[in-house]
C-alpha cells in the first residue's frame, strides 16, 4: 500500500499547516504588543518600531541561507523542524522577558525561526508539482498563512487581556513543539518525492519518438546545471519580483505596526478589538485565495506570461487606492471595511508575485527551488527589518495620514509604473 505521507498532497498539507503556525507567530504580538509596552513601562512607543524589526533582521540571516543549505543538502525536513523548534523557543524567551532587549530578542528568534520554515515549506510544494504553473498551491498556503494572520492577533489580544505576557508564550511553545512533531513524522522528504515523479516523466519519455528524447535530453542539460545565488538574484524575473515583494513587505509591516498603534491613540480601542482588523483581512484574504490563484493559472495558462504583469498592475493600482482611503479614514469602522478591499487587492499582487519564483525554476528544471523562495523570502525579512521603525517614527514625526496617503500609497503607484515598463519593453521585443 502506497504510504500517504510520500504524496504531494501531504507535503502540501504540511506546508499549509507550517505556514499558518509560522503566521500565528508572526501575528500574535501585534495587537498586544502596545499594551505591553504599556504595562512593563519599558520605552515610547517609537521603540515598538525597533522591536518589530528584529524580526526581519533574523528573517534575512535564516533566510538565503537556508535555502542554499537546503538546496545543497537536498533536505527539506531538516530545516523545517530545526524552524519547528526555534519556535518553542523564542516563545520561551518571550516568558521570561521584562525588558525591552528581552523582547529584541524574542522577535529576532522568532524571525530566524520563520527564515527557515516559511521559504523551504513553500519550496517544497513548488518541489511536488514540478510540471503545474504554481498559482493554485501558492494561493492554497496563502489561504492557510492569512488564517494565521487572522488568527494570531485575536489569539494574541484575547490571551494578553486574561492571562498576560506568560499566557501568549505558552500558546506559541505549545504550536511549535506541535509543529515540529507533524512535520518530522507527517511527511516524507520532499526532493524525494520530486525525484520519484521526475522519474516517471523520464519513463513516460523512452516512449515517446526520438524528438521528443531529444528535447528531454537537452532539458536535462539545463537541469544539471546549479546557477549561484548571486546570478540568481539578478535573473530579470527573479529581480523584477524581488522588488515587488520588499515594496509589499514595506507596505504590509508598515501598517501592521501602525495600525495597532493608530487605532489605540486616535479611536482608544482595546487589544482584543484592534484584533478585528486583522481578522477581516484575513478572512477576505481565505475566501479569495483559492479563486484568485486559479484565476491567476488560467490567464497566464491562456495569454503567456506577460498578463502576469497586467494582473499585478491592476492589483497594485487597488492597492494604492485602498491604503489612502485607510489613511483618510476618521472612524475605526471605516478602516475595518476597507481593510476587506486591501485584502482582496493584495491577492493580486502576492500569489502572482509569490509563483513567479516557482514557475521560474520549473520552467528552467532548476536544482534552485529552495534559493529562489529564500531570496523571497529574504527580501520580504528585508523589509520587516528597515520598514517598522522607519514608519513608527514617522507616524511620530508627521503622523498616520502623511505617512499611509503619501508614502505608502506612493510606492504601489510606483511599482506599478515600474511593472508596466517592464511589460512595453516586453512588449517592444516581440514586435
Amino acid at each position: 500500500m502506497k504510504d500517504i505521507r510520500a504524496v504531494p498532497t501531504a507535503v502540501v498539507a504540511g506546508a499549509c499547516v507550517a505556514q499558518l503556525i509560522d503566521n500565528i507567530t508572526y501575528t500574535i504580538s501585534f495587537a498586544c504588543l502596545p499594551h505591553l509596552f504599556e504595562d512593563m513601562k519599558l520605552a515610547s512607543e517609537s521603540k515598538i518600531g525597533l522591536v518589530a524589526a528584529m524580526f526581519g533582521v533574523g528573517g534575512v540571516l535564516t533566510s538565503s541561507l537556508s535555502g542554499f543549505i537546503s538546496d545543497r543538502l537536498k533536505s527539506r525536513k531538516l530545516p523545517l523542524v530545526v524552524g519547528s523548534v526555534g519556535y518553542a523557543v523564542c516563545g520561551c524567551v518571550l516568558f521570561f522577558s521584562h525588558k525591552l532587549w528581552h523582547l529584541m530578542l524574542y522577535r529576532l528568534l522568532n524571525g530566524m525561526a520563520s527564515g527557515l520554515v516559511y521559504p523551504i515549506s513553500t519550496a517544497a510544494v513548488g518541489d511536488v508539482y514540478p510540471h503545474k504553473l504554481l498559482g493554485l498551491q501558492m494561493a492554497m498556503l496563502n489561504m492557510f498563512n492569512n488564517a494565521g494572520y487572522m488568527i494570531g492577533p485575536i489569539v494574541g489580544g484575547v490571551v494578553y487581556d486574561h492571562a498576560g505576557v506568560r499566557g501568549v508564550s505558552t500558546v506559541i511553545m505549545v504550536i511549535g513543539s506541535l509543529l515540529s512533531l507533524i512535520l518530522g513524522f507527517g511527511i516524507k522528504e520532499p526532493l524525494l518525492i520530486h525525484d520519484n515523479l521526475m522519474e516517471q516523466v523520464e519513463v513516460a519519455s523512452e516512449l515517446s519518438s526520438e524528438k521528443e528524447k531529444t528535447i528531454t535530453e537537452e532539458i536535462e542539460i539545463v537541469e544539471s546545471k546549479d546557477i549561484p545565488l548571486w546570478k540568481l538574484v539578478l535573473k530579470w524575473r527573479v529581480l523584477l519580483a524581488s522588488i515587488i515583494t520588499l515594496s509589499l513587505g514595506t507596505l504590509n509591516s508598515s501598517l501592521d505596526n501602525m495600525l495597532g498603534i493608530h487605532v489605540k491613540d486616535t479611536f482608544k480601542v482595546t487589544s482584543s478589538k484592534a484584533g478585528l482588523l486583522y481578522v477581516l483581512n484575513g478572512g477576505v484574504s481565505i475566501l479569495l485565495s483559492m479563486p484568485t490563484g486559479s484565476a491567476v493559472d488560467w490567464i497566464i495558462g491562456r495569454h503567456g506570461e506577460i498578463a502576469r504583469g497586467y494582473i499585478q498592475i491592476i492589483g497594485l493600482l487597488l492597492t494604492s487606492g485602498a491604503v489612502f482611503t485607510i489613511g483618510m479614514s476618521d472612524s475605526f469602522a471605516t478602516i475595518l471595511g476597507v481593510e476587506a478591499w486591501l485584502a482582496a487587492s493584495n491577492l493580486l499582487v502576492n500569489i502572482p508575485v509569490m509563483s513567479s519564483f516557482g514557475d521560474f525554476v520549473n520552467s528552467l528544471r532548476l536544482n534552485s527551488m529552495a534559493q529562489c523562495y529564500g531570496i523571497f523570502n529574504s527580501f520580504w525579512s528585508l523589509s520587516s527589518t528597515f520598514a517598522p521603525p522607519i514608519a513608527t517614527w514617522l507616524y511620530t514625526r508627521i503622523g498616520f495620514r502623511s505617512t499611509v496617503c503619501g508614502l505608502l500609497s506612493g510606492l504601489c503607484i510606483l511599482c506599478a509604473c515600474l511593472i508596466l515598463g517592464e511589460t512595453i519593453w516586453q512588449i517592444r521585443k516581440r514586435i
